[in-house]
């Protein structure tokens, strides 16, 4: 009888081996694509290629966690060392160390939200840097010739600033730089914005804002890039974040905050209202300038009576009299005059608004062309067949795709 022996198979595997199929068994479970992991931070670090690591600690145990650049960027606040944070992220293996960790999206503090931490970290840090400082803050001008406008075109601000300015100053022209005010690309829209208002030579006064809103609505006017840009411009800013109470960061950098975009029309510009009754009073003024020196000579006249001869006092008073007669003339007609010329040139300037108002330049059949990012189109060398493009027309949107481009020579 012959006895057999069964020997068993060794397979042998690399490292390589081992972590990949790790690696492959955690990617493939539903629970670990999107998880939220309370710790303590430890190690943090940050490389130079914008990359955020650190460890999260519980008691003895602990967890790397890696924010790659492109979400480390987005993050409303960055942690730090001994904070207690809630990652969000993916659970991933590391194959150069054989080490799980966490692919993190995002980090919010425990116990305060992340804007309102973001918010005060950021106002420090430019209050710091003397970004508030009063020293800074330009004056506004009295009697602005051009009003720079950076909002949305299609909200309410702008539409409250025209109405604003009809009413109280229409000789002053309005120059809208249309931007998003709201969710991803509003901040570097709206920075973008003021930097181009700052390219012109004709620009007055900038208003930058929106209507109100929720933190998060409003968190493009509390973004760094947006209050460097308002600082940095040489053209005074108002902000005009429609937010009665709370501040944004864009409100403390501007040289004037208004709580509403009404609110910053009725503060850089004056009441023609109240002009008028300014020139009523010099008008009445000149009236009885005139009257009391009429009165003056008529008193002298007749002192001058019991002195002078028959004849002579006669042609003294015909004298006198002409005299006073051509000054009340030569001031009614100046006033007439002045006051002609003020209504005509107010008048003119308000036909002169109105028709260069965007919306007037829509209606008479042109349009604004945008890349879908919000760019607006000048040039046919901004896109490439295939793109799509948003235009804008008096009452609606198109959205078009480029089937073929052509070069004006």
């Amino acid at each position: 009888m012959q006895l057999e022996f069964s020997i068993p198979t060794k397979t042998i595997r690399s490292v390589s081996e081992i972590t990949n199929l790790l690696k492959k068994l955690i990617d493939q479970q539903p629970e670990f694509q999107n998880l939220w992991v309370q710790g303590e931070v430890s190690n943090y670090s940050r490389s130079g290629a914008g990359h955020v690591y650190f460890t999260l600690k519980e008691d003895s145990h602990q967890i790397a966690v890696a924010i790659f650049r492109s979400n480390a960027n987005l993050l409303k606040f960055l942690p730090k060392n001994g904070e207690e944070v809630i990652v969000q992220g993916q659970l991933s293996l590391y194959s150069a160390r054989g080490q799980y960790q966490i692919v993190g999206r995002n980090v919010e503090p425990v116990g305060i939200g992340a804007l309102q931490r973001a918010f005060e970290e950021l106002k420090q840090q430019l209050a710091n840097e003397g970004l508030f400082d009063d020293i800074y803050k330009k004056p506004l001008p009295r009697f602005p010739q051009k009003i720079g406008v950076v909002t949305s075109e299609t909200g309410a601000a702008i539409q409250d600033i025209l109405q604003q300015l009809r009413k109280r100053y229409p000789l002053a022209e309005v120059l809208l730089h249309p931007t998003l005010v709201q969710g991803d690309g509003a901040a570097q829209g709206i920075a973008y914005a003021l930097q181009a208002m700052n390219q012109r030579d004709d620009i007055d006064v900038l208003i930058v804002g929106r209507g109100g809103g929720s933190i998060e609505d409003l968190w493009a006017f509390n973004e760094e890039r947006v209050a460097r840009a308002i600082f940095d411009s040489r053209i005074p800013v108002v902000s005009a974040v429609g937010h009665e109470t709370d501040f944004t960061i864009a409100d403390w950098v501007a040289d004037y905050r208004a709580p509403t975009p009404s609110a910053a029309v009725e503060h850089i510009v004056p009441d023609q209202n109240e002009l008028f009754a300014q020139l009523n009073g010099l008008d009445t003024w000149l009236h009885t300038t005139i009257q009391n020196r009429f009165n003056g000579d008529e008193t002298r006249l007749q002192e001058l009576k019991t002195r002078l001869a028959q004849t002579q006092r006669k042609d003294a008073i015909y004298q006198l009299y002409q005299t006073v007669d051509n000054l009340d003339t030569a001031c009614r007609n100046a006033i007439k005059r002045n006051l002609t010329d003020s209504e005509n040139r107010l008048h003119a300037l308000a036909q002169h608004l109105n028709a260069l108002s965007p919306l007037a330049t829509l209606k008479r059949g042109y349009s604004i062309t945008r890349k879908t990012e919000g760019e607006v189109l000048t040039a046919a060398e901004q896109v490439s067949v295939g793109d799509k493009v948003e235009v804008q027309l008096a009452r609606g949107h198109l959205t078009c795709r480029i089937e073929d481009r052509r070069h004006d020579l």
